[in-house]
């Protein structure tokens, strides 16, 4: 597994002033070199202090090692099942079907075994909402794959139940299985955006 950190100094503040609005800017990216049980990412200095940022935006590409397995995140190594709601969409094509209730973490997506789907990688992107404030933390999430024939797409909204900042993401598959070689994963956080008046 190779992950790339930014902690360089963040180049986009002049003077102590933001000079780019809304900037997304790159964070993390693991690349798994082998097949691996969960990545891990945490703030840290530079660019990579996550306090600096409204939102955090992550995008997987991956495979599961074995059945058809999601890919969630997991925020400041909180476990509990009844810390995550959710409500979600999706279709296999022809039929489609929605939920609510619990969880182990944010869906980010639906992967299949790298066996069935030979080079086909599951995609999906979500993004948490005011990572640092007081409040109970929102995202949104949306992922597609070619799971079944006619494909697999859905939408997710989710909450953290918890009100303290986001300072670690733990990436797992939904069972504890390996994610497949190949896979990717990208952090990106969004800077507040500064208006003058």
């Amino acid at each position: 597994m190779t992950t790339t950190t930014n902690t360089a100094t963040p180049d986009y503040i002049v003077d102590g002033v933001l000079t780019d609005g809304e900037a997304w800017v790159p964070l993390k990216t693991t690349i798994l070199g082998s097949d691996t049980v969960g990545v891990t990412w945490t703030s840290s200095t530079g660019a990579n202090d996550w306090s600096q940022y409204m939102d955090l935006i992550v995008i997987g590409y991956s495979q599961s090692t074995t059945t058809a397995n999601g890919v969630i995140m997991q925020f400041n190594n909180d476990t509990t099942v009844a810390n995550y709601e959710y409500q979600d969409f999706y279709s296999s094509g022809s039929a489609y079907a929605q939920g609510s209730g619990t969880t182990k973490g944010f869906y980010l997506l639906w992967s299949d075994k790298h066996a069935t789907q030979n080079n086909t990688y599951a995609a999906g992107i979500g993004r948490i909402y005011d990572i640092n404030s007081g409040k109970y933390k929102m995202g949104i999430q949306r992922f597609a794959d070619s799971r079944s024939a006619s494909g697999y797409v859905g939408t997710e909204v989710s909450c953290w139940t918890k009100q303290e900042a986001i300072s670690e993401i733990d990436l797992i598959d939904y069972n504890g299985n390996a994610f497949a070689a190949g896979s990717r994963y990208d952090l990106f956080g969004v800077l507040p955006r500064m208006v003058t008046a």
